[in-house]
């Protein structure tokens, strides 16, 4: 059966894509996994997988060419026939599937390509979407016409409802019952008014700059965070001395290797101790409840010359400090060659935002949709500290927790900051 590939929501907010290169072609085998296109989102260059297998039948957008979310961008034959292609679950029942058109019928001459399905998830007879999401729906309180289906043909399924977060709501405008629906993200520009976004000079004005587009998705999530979001902020001076004594060490061991130790790597790992200590501040806020991450995601915030992204580094909780070093740098390498995987782009559940090479010694940060908190680091540098009644100069930096207070509460957050501070002051327990 020939199952459509949708553009895919890649990102908070985001509301097209634009295909930059096919990696397969028309007739390749596929597998699930499979890189098949480098898609440009308003903020980065992504590889998109395969979520599903088979081979591909066509592809239905160019290179360069800008899709909205939803619409399908090619099409994969999986193989199997017309009844069972569509189950990605098992026991679905045969009541679930959708009917198969009449590939004969008489076209209809007041048809417009216009009123297509854009979102295969939503169909005149119905939503699709697998037994079990149903019901994880219904116990969730969660409307399904408001949940963008990322299964085979578009249709729901268990990661989905998992995954789905009240902050992003879809638009649904229906003209007619019969209608084919069309789901878009809720901003507070819509997606025909886009253009309209951009500034334009004016010739007598030399102040003034047209927005890109990564400004303006930067604009609309920072927004949309500080207005959802009530942050809150708790703030601690970290004796560094002794971690910057054990990051030598470590790297003079690690020099035949070719692995070097940041101290952005010593705070990456001393937040995945204190959120394993602290789940809610590795959970986010959906539909009143409160939704805890199965895995430590943690994001790390990246400037480009456009602007800031924040792609994570996944299953933090199962790496050890040298792990996470690798990590980090592979990272930023990939972030700045174009080739983050989907995954890591979408998947962070907790951030780290690093100004410490700016000279920053301290600031506050916005917390990335739908992720409950982030702290925000500044420089390691001398200052006076006072040790057994004497000052003394030590190794100093600033760190500042800001936090979702819908998801925690202050006292939550003082305990989780004192964790992190504790073990970045007895550093030993990063490498043991």
């Amino acid at each position: 059966m020939s199952i459509n590939i949708n553009m895919p929501q890649m990102g908070y907010d985001m509301q097209e894509g634009t295909v930059v290169k096919w990696l397969k072609s028309a007739g390749d085998e596929i597998s699930v996994g499979d890189v098949i296109a480098e898609i440009e989102t308003d903020k980065a260059v992504v590889e998109f997988e395969s979520p599903t297998k088979g081979q591909i039948s066509e592809l239905l957008v160019e290179e360069g060419q800008t899709i909205e979310v939803g619409k399908p961008i090619a099409t994969i034959d999986d193989g199997e026939n017309e009844q069972i292609s569509d189950l990605t679950e098992k026991d679905t029942p045969a009541e679930s599937i959708q009917e198969t058109p009449v590939e004969n019928e008489e076209p209809d001459p007041n048809h417009n390509e216009d009123d297509q399905q854009l979102n295969p998830s939503v169909t005149t007879s119905g939503i699709k979407a697998s037994p079990i999401a149903k019901r994880l729906a219904n116990e969730r309180g969660i409307d399904l016409i408001n949940v963008i289906g990322t299964g085979p043909g578009g249709r729901i399924t268990k990661t989905d409802i998992l995954n789905y977060s009240s902050d992003v709501k879809p638009k649904v405008a229906l003209e007619e019952p019969s209608q084919v629906t069309e789901l878009i993200q809720e901003t507070p520009v819509e997606v025909e008014a886009e253009e309209k976004l951009e500034v334009q000079p004016d010739p007598e004005d030399s102040n003034s700059q047209t927005l890109s587009r990564m400004r303006q998705q930067i604009a609309r999530v920072t927004t949309l965070s500080k207005q959802e979001k009530p942050h809150f902020y708790v703030s601690t001076d970290i004796n560094m001395s002794e971690a910057m004594n054990v990051r030598t060490q470590i790297n003079k061991a690690l020099e035949a290797d070719g692995i070097r130790i940041s101290v952005n790597d010593m705070i990456l790992l001393a937040c995945v101790g204190a959120l394993k200590e602290f789940p809610n501040m590795n959970a986010y806020f959906n539909n009143d409840r409160i939704q805890l991450n199965d895995q430590i995601n943690i994001g790390m915030a990246i400037a480009t010359d456009e602007g800031l992204i924040m792609p994570a580094i996944m299953d933090c909780d199962s790496k050890d400090l040298k792990e996470i070093a690798k990590s980090s740098k592979d990272l930023v390498h990939r972030s700045n060659s174009g080739s983050l995987r989907s995954q890591e782009y979408t998947g962070g559940t907790f951030a780290v935002s690093n100004l410490g090479i700016f000279d920053v010694t301290s600031f506050v940060a916005i917390i990335q949709p739908p992720q409950s908190a982030i702290l925000a680091v500044g420089k390691v540098s001398p200052r006076p500290i006072v040790q057994n009644d004497s000052v003394t100069i030590g190794q100093v930096m600033t760190a500042t927790l800001a936090a979702d207070h819908r998801i925690v509460d202050g006292a939550e957050g003082a305990k989780f900051i004192q964790h992190v501070k504790t073990t970045l002051e007895t550093p030993m327990s990063l490498v043991m």
